[in-house]
């Protein structure tokens, strides 16, 4: 039997009463022991310091009381035995209420290892020696000699208050089948009296004590006990082991044999269960934390397989609960019951020969038999681990708020006490907890107490372990296209990929072919739509109302609804029933069902073609509106897969949808079709992983950007060569699309839209990776430009025609200041307004190369010589050019420049006139 000291106020009590109790209690106990108290040094709410002298020897010492719940450390006992040798007194004694932490017990046992002169200077009474002072003194009873009703079992320890209201001995009522208290009966501590005034019973129970969880009970009210231990029962019942899917194409979490990959996560959570064995880590709370429908619960269930492996199954043991099963604030201890009892019925650990009774979520691990298990674990170097999943789930309930309080304190108290036992947390990191709230709180305050592991998105290589999984459920190989479709559309998201995979498999199964599936952009509303459309109304009442009270009562929503209705529900997988509790299948799809809003995606894919190629393809669509693939091969003189390439990319844009062979235009417009490009790449994860790094309207140089990019897609395994080309295409997009701006080696984010031209940009010189940027050279001089605008506006615009008459070079340069598109055949102009030879030298000046020769010029006050510019363009390109070469570069680039600023200024001075 084990002996408790609680030293409690009620909350309107002032400081200097909270310190007037504690003193008086230090004094007495020092009375007891033949001490006279010298002086106070000092009394806070918390604490009591005094100097005391013994009556005969003369002998003074250092005292201090702790008034404490959780479990005590050992900065305590050293900072007592720095103040006694600080004050130079005989010895400092410690007077504790509360129990000693795993340090603390080391230190005390080590300490009592010294020689006897040594072990003089510490003394330390826990909480049963000072019960058994004020016993052996009189000034309380013993609760053994207590007046018992026999109708109740009472808990193995008692809990002596000590408050304003007197001291009283409280006895923990047992739930017998649950092993849990359920009810305390009060005494007075000093005549034994069983307690029956109800306001004296209501005023300790106020009290903020290890038994708030309990209820204080009037024992002339038998009705009110037998409702509590019925309640109790019916909350052990509810308590819910997370479960996973009865087959593939089922929205609960995955089958462990269905788990695909976070190999490493696994690793390196079971090499932290490993380090608790090992006892290299003091911490024992983790948390697995991820969105809405990254896996969580399926990573709780693979785990909870893992640890049943001939590898872990002698040294773990997991055990997952559904915290949305919750009824009561005794949902945490009751599930580390659970877990216990679990362990013990499958052989884990042996039924020790006492009881397992958990007294207080503050002292949970007091009892005796949960001691012979503690020294079990430890002596068989065994770990238990009990995860709370969906956690943030009860959030919603202010009903349970007092849960949140009961699972903070059993975590501090499980943390605390470090031993083999761990509890775990699935928390979703993409809700809406406001910071005032409590359980915000409590999330918070033990950040740094817990190990936590972040679950990440699917890897490409996990993607298409999924998707063969998910083929070998087909019955049948997944067509490339449908697969690529897949691929592209789940963004390395395991809840969309397996919402899009489910919805094909229905779609197979009904007799559709897979090359008429999913021919257009993902629209995931759409998804979640399907599964309300076929719906009654009352079904769809009912879905409301289970995702509005989620999770809500099943007998009520029964009662309210009919049994038809909810197993219905239940029987499309729509509802999930836990315990007595009914949920919606996901937390997406609830807020879907509440608000009609769907998560927002971030785009991850890149596109397989370039802005030449695209554009050559809206045009000729534009004309058709519709076309076969294999026509489209033909007319664009291009392979059959790389015009699947170009399709690919337009069904990902948005711009296309595809059934079968054919491609049909969704857009009326060539500004409708680029603006859904322009909104695709504006919600891309590159960009906003940009702005988030380096802010809005950022700047940033090409090595910023490539490392940027090369994080984000590390676990492709990409070559450093595809990498280089992804880069460049994914650049000149962006370019194109005026979302940046490249200039001085610096890659600028356009934050403000700009009004859409009518034709993607062909960007000022196409990016590269080994030379940074391709700049403009002058490789045409100005007339021969001109003399080429003037032929393709009088219908000369073949392009082998146009190369045949020695206009070649003039061809590369107009295309590189995007002033001319290849389409087909043909070479178009674009982006020229009527003043073309404005639009050309205004396009020049912003040039790499021809800025070198203005910034020169403003610094140096005179122009560059031809092998000077020659000689800055080649550091530029990293070049090992000759002489020859460097001034032949500069004469051409120094002619650009001259005319371009000449076309300028003309313009200027006619703009004043």
């Amino acid at each position: 039997m084990g002996n408790f000291i609680e030293i409690v106020v009620s909350d309107n009590a002032t400081n200097t009463q909270k310190g007037r109790l504690l003193e008086n209690l230090g004094k007495e106990l020092l009375s007891i022991l033949q001490y006279d108290v010298l002086e106070e040094v000092r009394i806070t709410a918390m604490e009591v310091d005094l100097l005391a002298k013994h009556l005969i020897s003369g002998e003074t010492i250092f005292v201090e009381c702790k008034a404490h719940q959780n479990n005590l450390s050992a900065d305590v006992l050293t900072k007592l035995l720095g103040n006694v040798f600080f004050k130079g007194v005989s010895s400092g004694w410690l007077f504790t209420t509360g129990p000693l932490g795993k340090d603390a017990k080391g230190f005390r046992e080590e300490w009592s290892q010294k020689v006897p002169e040594d072990r003089r200077k510490l003394n330390i009474y826990t909480s049963d020696k000072l019960v058994d002072l004020l016993i052996s003194s009189g000034k309380i009873c013993n609760p053994i000699a207590l007046p018992k009703d026999k109708k109740y079992t009472y808990a193995e320890e008692n809990t002596l208050i000590i408050s304003e209201y007197g001291r009283f001995w409280a006895i923990k009522v047992l739930h017998v089948s649950a092993g849990v208290p359920y009810g305390v009966i009060l005494y007075d501590a000093e005549n034994s009296k069983l307690i029956i005034d109800k306001d004296v019973i209501n005023s300790v129970s106020k009290l903020q004590t290890s038994l708030n969880d309990l209820e204080f009970i009037v024992t002339e009210l038998n009705d009110e006990s037998k409702l509590l231990t019925e309640e109790l029962t019916e909350e052990l019942s509810n308590i819910a082991i997370v479960t996973g899917g009865d087959q593939w194409a089922d929205y609960r979490p995955s089958r462990p044999r269905d788990f695909i990959g976070r190999e490493d996560l696994l690793r390196d959570i079971f090499k932290y269960f490993n380090s608790v064995v090992e006892n290299e880590t003091n911490t024992r709370l983790l948390a697995i934390k991820a969105p809405s429908g990254w896996g969580k619960s399926s990573a709780l269930l693979k785990l909870v397989s893992k640890s049943k492996s001939k590898r872990y199954k002698t040294k773990f043991f997991v055990h997952a609960v559904d915290v949305r099963a919750a009824t009561s604030r005794r949902y945490g201890e009751l599930s580390l019951l659970s877990c216990i009892n679990s362990a013990v019925e499958k052989g884990f650990i042996a039924k020790p020969s006492e009881e397992i009774i958990i007294n207080s979520v503050t002292n949970p691990l007091s009892s005796k038999g949960l001691a012979e298990i503690l020294q079990s674990l430890r002596d068989e170097n065994k770990v238990l681990i009990l995860c709370f999943d969906q956690f943030e789930e009860i959030f919603s309930k202010n009903e349970l708020a007092d849960l949140f309080e009961s699972i903070r304190k059993l975590a501090i108290a499980i943390d605390s006490a470090r031993e083999n036992i761990i509890l775990g947390f699935a928390w979703k990191t993409d809700g809406t907890t406001p910071t005032d709230h409590p359980a915000y709180y409590m999330w918070q305050s033990l950040s740094d107490r817990r190990r936590e592991f972040q679950l990440p998105t699917f890897t490409p290589k996990e993607i298409n372990k999924a998707l063969s999984i998910f083929s070998k459920e087909l019955g049948q190989s997944l067509n490339p296209s449908l697969k690529k479709y897949l691929i592209d559309h789940c963004q390395g998201y395991p809840w969309l990929l397996k919402k899009l995979c489910i919805h094909v498999h229905s779609l197979i199964k009904n007799g559709i072919e897979q090359n008429e599936i999913m021919g257009k952009g993902l629209d995931i509303e759409s998804l979640f739509e399907r599964d309300l459309s076929e719906l009654s109304s009352s079904e769809q009442a009912c879905l409301r109302k289970i995702a509005n009270e989620s999770p809500a009562d099943f007998f009520k929503v029964d009662q309210d609804f009919g049994s038809e209705t909810v197993h219905a529900l239940l029987n499309r997988r729509l509802i999930i029933r836990k315990a007595h509790k009914l949920i919606l299948y996901w937390d997406i799809f609830k807020d879907y069902v509440l608000t009609g809003s769907v998560p927002r995606i971030t785009i991850t894919y890149i596109p397989q073609g370039n802005l030449n190629k695209y554009n050559n393809l809206l045009q000729l669509l534009l004309n058709q509106k519709e076309m076969n693939l294999s026509d489209i091969a033909k007319n664009l003189k291009i392979s059959i897969k790389a015009s699947e390439n170009l399709i690919r990319d337009m069904v990902m844009f948005g711009n296309v949808t595809r059934q079968g062979e054919r491609i049909i235009l969704l857009q009326e417009t060539e500004n409708e079709a680029i603006n859904k490009v322009y909104s695709f790449f504006n919600s891309h994860i590159l960009l906003k992983t940009l702005v988030t790094q380096y802010g809005d309207g950022f700047g940033v140089t090409f090595q910023e950007f490539e490392k940027t990019f090369i994080n984000l897609y590390k676990e492709s395994q990409f070559s450093q060569k595809t990498f280089g080309v992804y880069i460049n295409r994914v650049i000149n997009w962006f370019l194109g699309l005026n979302i940046i701006r490249v200039s001085h080696g610096q890659i600028t984010y356009l934050s403000e839209k700009i009004p859409m031209p009518k034709q993607i940009l062909i960007p000022n010189g196409r990016i590269a990776v080994s030379a940074r940027i391709q700049p403009f050279l002058g490789a045409a001089p100005p007339e021969r430009i001109l003399e080429l605008i003037t032929k393709i506006e009088h219908g000369t615009d073949n392009e082998e025609e146009l190369k045949n008459l020695g206009l070649r070079n003039a061809v590369t340069v107009l295309k590189s200041l995007g002033i001319a598109i290849k389409q087909i055949d043909t070479i178009k102009l674009v982006n020229l307004d009527d003043d073309y030879k404005l639009t050309i030298a205004e396009k020049v000046i912003e040039t790499q190369t021809i800025q070198l020769i203005v910034h020169y010029i403003k610094e140096q006050r005179t122009a560059p010589s031809s092998g000077e510019v020659g000689t800055m363009v080649a550091k530029l390109l990293n070049k090992e050019w000759k002489d020859a070469s460097k001034t032949r570069t500069g004469l051409a680039l120094l002619k650009w420049h001259k005319w371009a600023t000449e076309v300028i200024k003309e313009k200027n001075s006619a703009t004043m006139i």
